[in-house]
């Protein structure tokens, strides 16, 4: 899987050895990125990724949750590293809607395996017999609903 090997590079470059969380601001930073909060026109937002010549930003929501602004660093990184160009990342209202964008879904999949590294999680949960998702989420600075899906997708929850 891409998204994964991407994210397994970065992490190995910028991580091996540290603790968790994974700070995806400080992984931005050391890859050239600028991370910046949103402008206020521009709240309704999560955030943003832009690329102008040489300069590349990842811009987030100030307002919203640590654990949201974590997961949307993240995925702007994946819209950096999978190359899909300028994109914004949607708002909480549109990001529940039925419709798919298989680009915003490829970026998710890169933040999860940024935040969560499945090598990581297998540690915790299969290693070490941690069960509770609150307590899963608090060490990977994440929301419930991430860790929740994360482990849906790697097979430790129905």
């Amino acid at each position: 899987m891409r998204e994964r090997d991407l994210a397994d590079r970065l992490l190995r470059k910028h991580w091996a050895g540290r603790p968790l969380p994974i700070d995806p601001e400080q992984i931005a930073r050391a890859e050239g990125l600028r991370v910046e909060a949103l402008p206020p026109e521009d709240l309704a937002l999560s955030g943003s990724y832009r690329r102008d010549g040489d300069q590349t930003a990842v811009f987030v929501n100030p307002e919203e949750p640590s654990v949201r602004q974590r997961f949307t660093v993240a995925h702007e990184l994946g819209h950096h590293f999978l190359g899909h160009g300028n994109r914004f990342r949607d708002s909480s209202v549109t990001f529940s809607a039925s419709t798919f964008d298989p680009v915003e879904a490829e970026a998710n999949r890169f933040a999860a395996e940024l935040l969560m590294p499945a090598v990581t999680v297998r540690a915790l949960v299969v290693d070490r017999g941690i069960a509770k998702i609150e307590q899963l989420a608090n060490m990977f600075g994440v929301s419930t609903v991430a860790m929740r899906y994360r482990l849906k997708n790697l097979g430790y929850l129905r």
